[in-house]
């Protein structure tokens, strides 16, 4: 039997309601969440720090949904300093929870943009405020806040200078001289050194070069030196080498080379620091 139009257009628009409704309770269901499981550093040094921010978006739909975008805001002291947008496209496999990864690059000199004298502390607090944003079915865009605070630390490199060089022998014939470099910590944790490959310059002469191999450690925000054994042949160098050493007016320097660090910290060990340091040294 064949209905009139009018009930048929009336069944229809009754399933049509009934449709929308359960179309609108299921669109309820699939909006994800998403956490922050983990904050860590991948690599750090002395000139920036490199952080992985790992982001765990439980998906319960039985479909993958993609990634639009994940915004970011990095602050400082609550000084936003980086900010952008990654992870487009990705894909959120359905039915279940999957990580995004969130790299950010910190450069310490960036600190230096931000009002006060952050760069100058030996750690900092962080925020980090993200919105990842999801392309769901039906609603289209849709943004999930997720924050993470924490600390870092700022390593700094030393202070390296040669303090003073000390007569120990002189004659008209020969020289035996110490060089002693400083090295003044400016952080907050012990700084150790070794491997010590020097080449030190006097008045734009070479007077010495060779390595120290012997570890030692500056306690924090300390000091500690290296004695440099120098020999002169002044025979060879000339009586203008004996007359600066006699004069014992101040002399100028060059030390060039490099040192070995270690920080303590686990991803900031066996750093190799480039040497190339200019100034005067007095002769006592």
């Amino acid at each position: 039997m064949k209905l009139p139009i009018q009930q048929l257009f009336i069944l229809f628009f009754i399933f049509f309601l009934a449709g929308c409704a359960e179309l609108a309770k299921y669109t309820e269901t699939i909006k994800p969440t998403a956490k922050l499981t983990d904050a860590r550093l991948a690599n750090i040094n002395f000139e920036q720090a490199d952080l992985v921010f790992d982001l765990a978006v439980d998906n319960q739909n039985p479909v993958a949904i993609n990634l639009a975008g994940l915004n970011y805001d990095l602050k400082i002291e609550n000084q936003s300093l980086i900010s952008g947008v990654t992870a487009q496209g990705l894909e959120i496999k359905p039915a279940s929870t999957s990580t995004v990864q969130l790299p950010v690059s910190l450069k310490f000199d960036d600190l230096r943009k931000l009002p006060g004298e952050l760069w100058q502390k030996d750690s900092f607090a962080y925020q980090l405020d993200t919105k990842i944003v999801v392309d769901l079915p039906i609603i289209g865009n849709y943004a999930i806040p997720v924050s993470k605070s924490g600390e870092l630390p700022v390593p700094k490199l030393p202070d390296i200078k040669v303090k003073g060089l000390k007569i120990k022998n002189l004659s008209f014939r020969a020289a035996e001289l110490v060089a002693q470099v400083e090295i003044d910590n400016p952080n907050a944790f012990d700084l150790g050194f070794s491997d010590f490959n020097y080449q030190l310059n006097i008045n734009q002469q070479k007077w010495g070069q060779g390595s120290i191999n012997t570890s030692n450690s500056i306690p924090k925000k300390g000091k500690g030196t290296i004695d440099i054994p120098v020999k002169l042949n002044i025979t060879s160098m000339g009586q203008t080498a004996y007359q600066m050493l006699s004069s014992k007016q101040p002399l100028e320097y060059q030390l060039k080379g490099a040192i070995t660090l270690d920080t303590g910290i686990d991803l900031l060990q066996n750093y190799k620091m480039p040497l190339d340091i200019k100034g005067k040294a007095s002769l006592n």
